[in-house]
């Protein structure tokens, strides 16, 4: 029993020595799995990104008579983002969405950071708050069988880059 009581203590020690060491040590193989659990995510997002896009195809036109796009994103006053597209030689047609295409007619495709987040019916769009940062927004446009417009190769399309800065809430107005 004397022997026992002696172990006793250096066995506690070890443990306790063992846990620290678990505890100091986590962290950096934690920060190393969600490194590698991100660049994966990433990796498999930007995969189906690309089949996305080439299931849609291309439409190639000739650059004179092409559809044209301007892009202008402004902040919106509560929150967000504001986005107008100013179109020359296209018409929006969501009715036609799907159908057979027609020069000239169809949709968007709206992207923040090359990621495909909304197709757009329309000129305008409330884009929400995005994460802090620099984000560059992007629009192509799109026949109505979903493939995109190009001319000589090069999609028809516009992009702006904005910073993305923390915004107060806003206060709730209960009048």
């Amino acid at each position: 029993m004397p022997n026992l009581s002696l172990r006793l203590p250096y066995v506690l020690y070890v443990a306790l020595a063992g846990i620290l060491v678990g505890v100091l040590v986590a962290p950096v193989f934690r920060a190393d799995l969600e490194a590698a659990n991100a660049e994966a995510a990433a990796a498999r997002d930007a995969e189906l990104q690309a089949r996305h896009e080439a299931m849609h195809g291309t439409r190639e036109v000739p650059a004179e008579g092409a559809p044209e796009v301007i892009l202008t994103v402004e902040p919106d006053s509560m929150d967000g983002w504001n986005i107008t597209l100013e179109t020359a030689n296209f018409r929006f047609t969501p009715e036609a969405t799907g159908e057979a295409p027609e020069q000239g007619t169809g949709h968007a495709h709206l992207y923040v950071d090359a990621r495909k987040v909304a197709r757009l019916y329309g000129p305008h769009f409330h884009l929400p708050a995005l994460s802090e940062g620099t984000h560059e927004i992007s629009v192509t446009l799109a026949a109505n069988d979903h493939a995109y417009y190009q001319v000589d190769g090069e999609r028809i399309g516009a992009r702006q880059t904005i910073t993305q800065t923390v915004q107060a809430p806003m206060p709730m107005d209960m009048n």
